[in-house]
């Protein structure tokens, strides 16, 4: 075989006449290597070696051939060789600091690539590997200023563009990460980091028909991807797709059957879908696997219905709402005809309830009743547990100041006092409630209002129904308001909204201090 390689057969002739020559060997290592015969390669380069001890490039050569047969300490000893034999050998710092890289040796690697860089400032992949090392210790300044540098001598440097778009979403700079993630696509349109990258951002900024389109295309490529499939049943789930959120979660669970998300999500679309005894098959199976999970644990003990007085998980409204956010309005007011922003404007009017100082908004959601409150108040300030609702309340421009807070925790941190404070659709996701308004009664004016709503109760003071939410009794309330000097100023029983396509009939009250 080897006679017919001329080239070989060329050097082999020429080290017979001179076997002593260390450049014949290290070339004829060369064309092994390049034959890949690895063990005849590594022979000559020794050979050169021993011939020529400061023979830099056959210790960088050696070194190469070690790394590809991964004899880590022998190529890091020979690129070490070749660096003492000529410090300003440029391939052999950068080869010798992908090695490093490749090993995690990130801080030596980088003074590596910092070396290629003083001695030749062009070198354009030790920028970019020296931009890497930065990013991956977190330095985004230094790693943006390489992977900009790059970009000015080579535009379509889809690696370093990629990278920029990564820096981009670490500084919470949605749309420049978009931007940079959607010219590597048009650069490669195959390329799945970016695209994951994108459909990412994409669903961190609550863009999900976007995100969709582009975990699909995935999906295509790699249907067994089990964070693309948990991915893209969040976006149909937040867009309302249950039944292609449906398909995805379940090949999740066959993929991944301990994925305890992708059961409580499909726990959650069974739910919504009155398909009690298939929720709570999946609830059991994610608790089992993690039996600490509250939410979960607060959505099976409602659906069972055997313990009516359970601890109450802030976890479960926090979740619940961070995931409805979106389309709660829309749902609200278009399927489930909520009407309680129009009871809270009658009962202001019929009270004239006007020109408070302060009103607080108490789970104040996405501000449907701070809509009727605004009018009425000098300042106004809300809560709410779910951020992503208080992000959507943000955009009204209706309050004054808003906090992402569980209530008891806020009225806790905050001694503010206030003229009016409303609790609309709220204390469903309360229990016991005795705490809750000595609070309230703490931070109210004298002669300051309470306007509140609950579920009824027939029963029981308070308990959990299988909807997950709590109810209460009138007579419950009453003592209450009694315990803390509050008086009743006005009860009615009133629709709240339909649940199962009947009116739910829910207590509002309005209290005065």
């Amino acid at each position: 075989m080897i006679q017919e390689n001329p080239t070989l057969e060329f050097l082999l002739t020429h080290l017979e006449k001179d076997p002593n020559n260390p450049i014949l060997h290290n070339n004829l290592a060369n064309a092994y290597r390049q034959n890949h015969q690895w063990s005849l390669a590594a022979e000559h380069y020794q050979q050169a070696i021993i011939l020529q001890p400061d023979y830099a490039e056959a210790h960088h050569n050696l070194a190469a051939l070690l790394a590809i047969q991964n004899d880590y300490a022998g190529a890091l000893r020979h690129y070490r060789d070749a660096l003492h034999a000529a410090p300003d050998f440029v391939q052999a710092h950068y080869h010798l600091g992908l090695l490093l890289l490749k090993h995690q040796e990130l801080e030596a690697a980088a003074i590596q690539f910092k070396n290629v860089l003083e001695l030749q400032e062009e070198h354009l992949a030790a920028r970019f590997y020296h931009g890497l090392l930065h990013l991956q210790a977190n330095r985004l300044i230094e790693a943006k200023k390489a992977f900009e540098t790059v970009i000015q001598d080579d535009p379509q440097h889809i690696e370093a563009l990629n990278n920029l778009g990564v820096i981009a979403i670490k500084q919470h700079e949605g749309q420049p990460a978009v931007d940079f993630f959607t010219k590597v696509l048009t650069l490669d349109n195959d390329h799945q980091e970016a695209r994951n990258n994108l459909a990412a951002t994409f669903i961190s900024h609550d863009r999900f028909e976007n995100a969709l389109i582009h975990y699909r295309i995935l999906l295509d490529n790699h249907p067994n991807e089990t964070e693309y499939l948990y991915n893209a049943s969040v976006a149909c789930m937040s867009l309302g797709e249950l039944q292609e959120a449906t398909k995805y979660l379940e090949h999740l669970i066959t993929a991944e059957p301990h994925h305890v998300a992708g059961l409580s999500n499909l726990a959650t679309i069974a739910i919504r879908l009155k398909q009690k005894d298939r929720a709570i098959v999946l609830l059991k199976r994610a608790l089992a696997i993690n039996p600490g999970d509250k939410a979960n644990q607060h959505m099976l003990t409602a659906l069972e219905g055997q313990d009516k007085t359970p601890i109450v998980r802030p976890d479960y409204a926090a979740n619940l709402f961070n995931n409805y956010a979106l389309y709660y309005e829309k749902h609200l007011q278009t399927h489930l005809k909520y009407q309680i922003p129009h009871h809270l404007e009658q009962i202001c009017t019929q009270l004239n309830i006007r020109e408070k100082a302060h009103t607080l908004d108490l789970g104040c959601g996405t501000g449907l009743c701070g809509d009727v409150l605004r009018t009425r108040t000098e300042r106004l300030t809300g809560v709410d547990i779910a951020d992503k609702m208080i992000q959507e309340a943000r955009k009204k421009n209706i309050y004054d100041d808003l906090f992402s807070a569980e209530i008891t925790q806020f009225l806790k941190e905050h001694p503010t006092q206030y003229d009016l404070i409303v609790i609309a659709d709220t204390l469903p996701y309360f229990g016991e409630l005795a705490i809750l308004f000595k609070l309230i009664k703490q931070h109210l004016q004298l002669g300051g209002q309470v306007i509140f709503t609950t579920e009824i109760s027939e029963d029981n003071p308070w308990q959990l129904q299988d909807s997950a939410r709590f109810c209460h009794h009138i007579d419950y309330l009453k003592q209450i308001c009694a315990d803390n000097e509050l008086s009743i100023l006005e009860h009615q029983i009133v629709p709240a909204r339909l649940q199962d396509d009947r009116p739910l009939m829910v207590h509002f009250l309005v209290l005065v201090n």
